[in-house]
């Protein structure tokens, strides 16, 4: 197995150009907003961490510690279903979440082939949910639309930002159990 990816050092910035603050709105990008009863996320504590507004998509601020990211990995990696691979559509250092080559995957859930998700060296990710659970994660502060979500390139597309807790830890596992689930569930 590879080594894991420390975190590297995240630039912290009040207006750079080419970043936003993540928007606070629970619509989806097509307008029709919804939530999920069985899918229910606590508020995340404290500011937005900074983003680029564009592609590449990339957390700037508020990464994970060493510690978190490592736990974060380790744990996303061992999951029932998933298989560890380079990611295709991210940046380098990035390792993607796929679905395992003995296991139905969910057309509708993939980034591209078979990756659903990727973790970023930040501790970041991106990941596709059905539209209601990614719809909470946004509203409730864990992350924000990417920009191919906003123009339609790839439905429900977000970016979970990094984990800052053991807590918030928590609440993000959560969130990767749904994007395995909607990846291994097919009709």
């Amino acid at each position: 197995m590879e080594a894991e990816e420390a975190p590297t050092a995240a630039a912290t910035t009040t207006e750079q150009p080419g970043t936003t603050e993540a928007p606070d709105t629970s619509a989806t990008p097509d307008g029709e907003g919804g939530t999920d009863p069985d899918f229910t996320l606590p508020r995340r504590p404290g500011a937005k961490p900074t983003v680029t507004s564009g592609v590449p998509h990339i957390q700037l601020d508020q990464s994970a510690s060493i510690r978190l990211f490592k736990r974060l990995s380790r744990w996303a990696f061992s999951l029932e279903d998933v298989a560890r691979e380079p990611s295709q559509t991210s940046l380098a250092g990035a390792r993607a979440l796929t679905v395992a080559s003995d296991v139905p995957a969910n057309p509708d859930a993939m980034i591209v082939d078979r990756e659903f998700a990727h973790i970023h060296p930040g501790g970041s990710l991106h990941l596709r949910l059905p539209t209601s659970q990614a719809a909470e994660v946004v509203d409730r502060g864990w992350g924000e639309w990417h920009p191919f979500a906003l123009d339609g390139t790839v439905p429900n597309l977000v970016m979970v930002y990094a984990p800052r807790t053991g807590d918030g830890l928590r609440i993000v596992q959560m969130i990767i159990e749904a994007a395995v689930e909607y990846a291994t569930t097919t009709a």
